[in-house]
């Protein structure tokens, strides 16, 4: 403990002592996770939702999440919310931004560690706690558009997208504005989470390992590179792709038919 005193005379101990917390207001933090797998044949990506059962946007599809804990850390209680409103349990989360803007929650002043968790297999899922439900939606995103589509529930959810440049400092960066298209949205903020996201995740993927979270422990290359192409939403040259990664890749020593469409039988790998 220090015991230099301040202006007031005050050591460490005898500041503690007296002070309230109460004279400043203090915001609630929350926790939101965005999750994404393959589609089985690897033709694009697929993002969990859950539907709202409790005000506020009830009955709206939202991004798993809740409030966090006082004795958690974000990274715990982003595990804990995943597991209580979907039952996944020990998977990637990476922390993506702290989302602040006022008024984002109209119950009051609450921000968001938003995490970007990646799955290799699309587990199923159901809605748990005061989940309603859990599905799967095919994400399609691009300059132009986002589109979230749930055939089987008869759920589709579009916004338009607009590319505006900001500056900060000396920095200039490109950033999505999106504009509602559907009766259906996404609660909240959750279609910000859902940009940042993707434009962290494409900014990361050439020099991280996080497609290889996209596929199983072991892949065909064809495999690895339709993650990259769902990611990216554009195709890749398959020599450029295969020097890019050869250094990172193990031979495991056996052949199988990749799970892509058409795919044909190809050499197995696994991350070194």
């Amino acid at each position: 403990m220090n015991n230099k005193k301040n202006k007031d005379g005050l050591t460490e101990k005898q500041f503690l002592k007296q002070y309230n917390p109460g004279n400043y207001k203090r915001p609630s933090v929350t926790t939101d996770i965005l999750i994404i797998g393959m589609n089985e044949d690897y033709s694009g990506l697929k993002l969990l939702l859950i539907k709202r059962g409790n005000h506020p946007y009830i009955d709206c599809w939202a991004l798993p999440g809740g409030f966090i804990e006082e004795n958690e850390t974000a990274y715990q209680a982003a595990a804990r919310e995943l597991e209580e409103e979907t039952g996944l349990t020990d998977i990637y989360l990476d922390q993506i931004y702290t989302f602040t803007k006022p008024g984002r929650d109209p119950r009051t002043w609450v921000m968001s560690i938003a995490y970007l968790s990646l799955v290799p297999r699309l587990r199923e899922v159901k809605g748990f706690d005061d989940a309603e439900d859990a599905a799967w939606f095919d994400l399609e995103f691009n300059d132009s558009s986002i589109e979230l589509t749930n055939e089987e529930k008869g759920v589709k959810i579009v916004y338009s997208l607009k590319k505006e440049s900001f500056l900060n400092g000396a920095v200039r960066y490109e950033n999505y504005i999106p504009t509602l298209k559907t009766e259906e949205a996404l609660a909240f903020d959750h279609v910000e989470i859902l940009i940042e996201a993707m434009k962290k995740l494409r900014e990361q993927i050439f020099y991280s390992n996080q497609a290889f979270c996209l596929v199983d422990k072991t892949f065909t290359l064809p495999e690895l590179q339709a993650a990259y192409e769902a990611v990216l939403n554009r195709p890749l040259y398959k020599k450029s792709f295969r020097d890019m990664v050869s250094e990172k890749l193990v031979e495991t020593g056996t052949e199988r038919r990749s799970n892509i469409k058409g795919g044909r039988t190809s050499k197995e790998y696994t991350l070194k």
